[in-house]
């Protein structure tokens, strides 16, 4: 096998100068090379498969070519249904963008800079992701520090951080526009979550869209709280709302857990869904396409939350933009079987829903 090639062997093959080859491999903004200078650089580097070392570049440029994914061990983002997909979508634009990702996990608890992850204490990385949970003490250190910052849906939301953002109002909207259509008129909202900004701005997104769409004020309208945003707080908040015999004929749920364990409960209870309750659930993880029925929810681009947000932190890092606006992504509605129009009332839904109950704990 021959020797590795290098940075002369590329400038050789391209017909240009070494210094064209660094300028052009290190992007430097400061030197104007042609368009066709540049291409030919990297045919040639890909003809002759050569990789630079990352101690060079680092050198020639002054900055790393890391990136850090900042993660809580509390949320599992890695292993979330939602947040692993934002992940690759990461992933991927920093592969195609030649940047390397580090990824630390920092405990909750924040004191002061001597808590800051390695790889920032070390000056390891260029720029900063933050994804859902942040710690705002944590975020001005790290930007003290030099480091570039950008938050993907995070919470409590800090006005000065550049971030990616769900459009989770128009996501509340189009779930109320979604059940008022199908007739519905007695709604619950599932899996109010008060310090979590998302969750906040969809539940309110729905209820104000009800008032808009001319829904009686005095029919139903419940708002129920959970203590996180996954499948047992979804089943079992359900289950306590559905044994109070409330009228409630469409449920909305602050995300696709939610969602599911909200599906078990209302089953579990003797009802059917769509046929007695209808559900909408936020985000279209996976589970939403499994679950029985499949769940009719609103749909996020996941990867393109990623995608985004490495974007406009190499934006930063690369000193090409320095606001800090919050980018939104767009939402769509998804309509799978659980959800339908409420059924006639020969029988009031909440006298139905009770029968079924205590015959169900009679057991």
């Amino acid at each position: 096998m021959g020797s590795k090639p290098t940075i002369r062997d590329v400038a050789k093959k391209a017909g240009v100068s070494i210094a064209t080859v660094s300028y052009v491999l290190n992007e430097n903004p400061n030197e104007a090379i042609s368009e066709q200078a540049k291409k030919r650089v990297m045919s040639a580097v890909r003809a002759l498969n050569y990789h630079r070392a990352a101690a060079a570049v680092n050198l020639a440029t002054q900055r790393t070519r890391n990136l850090g994914i900042i993660l809580y061990p509390t949320h599992s983002d890695v292993t979330n249904p939602f947040y692993s997909f934002v992940i690759q979508g990461i992933i991927r634009e920093a592969m195609e963008r030649d940047y390397n990702l580090l990824f630390s996990y920092v405990e909750p608890s924040y004191r002061d800079s001597q808590d800051l992850p390695k790889v920032i204490r070390e000056a390891n990385v260029a720029g900063v992701i933050f994804v859902g949970h942040l710690n705002p003490r944590m975020l001005y250190d790290i930007r003290d520090a030099g480091v570039a910052v950008v938050a993907i849906d995070h919470h409590p939301r800090i006005r000065d951080v550049a971030s990616i953002q769900i459009d989770n109002r128009a996501g509340g909207r189009l779930a109320a526009e979604h059940l008022v259509g199908l007739g519905h008129e007695d709604f619950a909202f599932v899996g109010y979550v008060a310090d979590n900004a998302s969750i906040v701005q969809r539940a309110q997104a729905f209820l104000r869209a009800l008032d808009r769409l001319g829904v009686d004020r005095t029919r139903q309208r419940e708002l129920v709280a959970c203590k996180a945003i996954t499948f047992n707080e979804g089943y079992e908040r359900s289950r306590e709302l559905f044994q109070r015999s409330l009228p409630i004929t469409a449920i909305f749920c602050a995300n696709d857990e939610i969602a599911a364990g909200a599906l078990r409960a209302v089953r579990e209870l003797g009802n059917s869904v769509p046929g007695d309750v209808s559900v909408v659930g936020f985000d279209d993880v996976i589970v939403a396409s499994y679950t029985d029925p499949p769940l009719t929810t609103i749909r996020v681009s996941k990867d393109e939350l990623g995608r985004r947000a490495t974007s406009r932190l190499l934006d930063l890092v690369e000193r090409r933009r320095s606001d800090t606006r919050e980018d939104v992504i767009p939402v769509e509605l998804v309509v799978r079987s659980s959800t339908a129009a409420p059924a006639k009332r020969n029988e009031s839904p909440h006298k139905k829903q009770g029968r079924r109950f205590r015959s169900h704990a009679a057991r």
